[in-house]
């Protein structure tokens, strides 16, 4: 074990799983064990010592304890040895030897990657071991998703497409924005801290409900003919003032002239349209959005 200020490093982590060619590292949300309160933690796939400076920066603005494991991508191979380690091993060694709260909704899973994603994922599906997961640049990884029993908490991070087959296959499992799922554009280069909010991972229900949508579009006219579209965005307001990134699956559109695209953010004009306006809106439940885009001739 090596001990720094602000963490503890296990070099070899012994594991009757893994064995013990893995480093763990404990990011501390003090100076040094033992802990004077206790915290909930985060479990971070694939950090480690080299992470320390963004752990650092992280744990300033966010009281958690963070575990990594220094896992590399080929080691997601053992998906299932992975799996078993973190929940029968890892988990119980941590809330035994450092003050944490010991239930599911204060312990949250955190990956980046898809390889990372699948494996959070079937850890995040098993009864009664995390409330909440955190998923960057996951590809396509969230299809396999499986909700435990009780409350949970998403937070997915990645490019266009990532986000709006998140949303897509959160809303299908019954999840609703903001209370339940959040999201947030970054691109695959971001760090793996980048990618975990806890702030809102942790926050109450009341603070992070959704209160607005907001929709915005790179341009306001487009031609009937051609291939030119109009980028949309739109941006949700929590109850807590913090924004994310919102992707509707569909549209209303009136008249019926545009197509939309979530998975590349694109609306264009459909194939016999005429010139005019047409209002577009979304949202969910009584939180709408409208804008409206212009159709001329060439």
């Amino acid at each position: 074990m090596i001990i720094n200020p602000g963490r503890e490093t296990f070099v070899h982590f012994p594991s009757s799983v893994l064995g013990n060619k893995y480093t763990l590292t404990v990011f501390l949300p003090e100076d040094a064990v033992p802990l004077s309160k206790r915290y909930p933690v985060v479990y971070l796939l694939g950090a480690g010592p080299k992470e320390a400076q963004q752990a650092q920066q992280f744990l300033l603005n966010n009281k958690a304890l963070v575990v990594g494991i220094n896992f590399e991508e080929a080691d997601y191979q053992n998906r299932a040895k992975i799996v078993e380690f973190i929940s029968r091993e890892l988990v119980p060694y941590i809330d035994t030897n450092y003050l944490t709260f010991t239930d599911d909704s204060a312990r949250f899973i955190a990956a980046k990657g898809k390889s990372a994603a699948l494996t959070a994922l079937e850890l995040f599906a098993k009864p009664n071991l995390f409330g909440g997961v955190a998923l960057a640049s996951s590809a396509d990884a969230v299809e396999t998703m499986v909700l435990p029993a009780g409350n949970v908490r998403v937070f997915v991070t990645g490019n266009q497409t990532e986000l709006a087959v998140a949303q897509k296959k959160l809303e299908w499992l019954g999840l609703t924005y903001g209370e339940d799922f959040a999201m947030l554009y970054a691109p695959s280069s971001a760090g793996l801290f980048d990618g975990l909010d806890f702030a809102y991972l942790y926050a109450a229900d009341a603070d992070v409900s959704l209160r607005s949508l907001k929709a915005s579009a790179n341009k306001t006219v487009l031609p009937l003919k051609g291939e030119d579209a109009a980028l949309l965005t739109v941006t949700a307001r929590l109850n807590n003032g913090r924004r994310y990134a919102y992707v509707p699956v569909s549209l209303r559109m009136s008249p019926p002239y545009l197509d939309w695209n979530p998975l590349r953010g694109e609306l264009t004009a459909l194939s016999g349209a005429e010139p005019g306006k047409v209002q577009i809106r979304g949202g969910v439940d009584k939180t709408d959005f409208k804008l409206k885009i212009k159709l001329k001739k060439q």
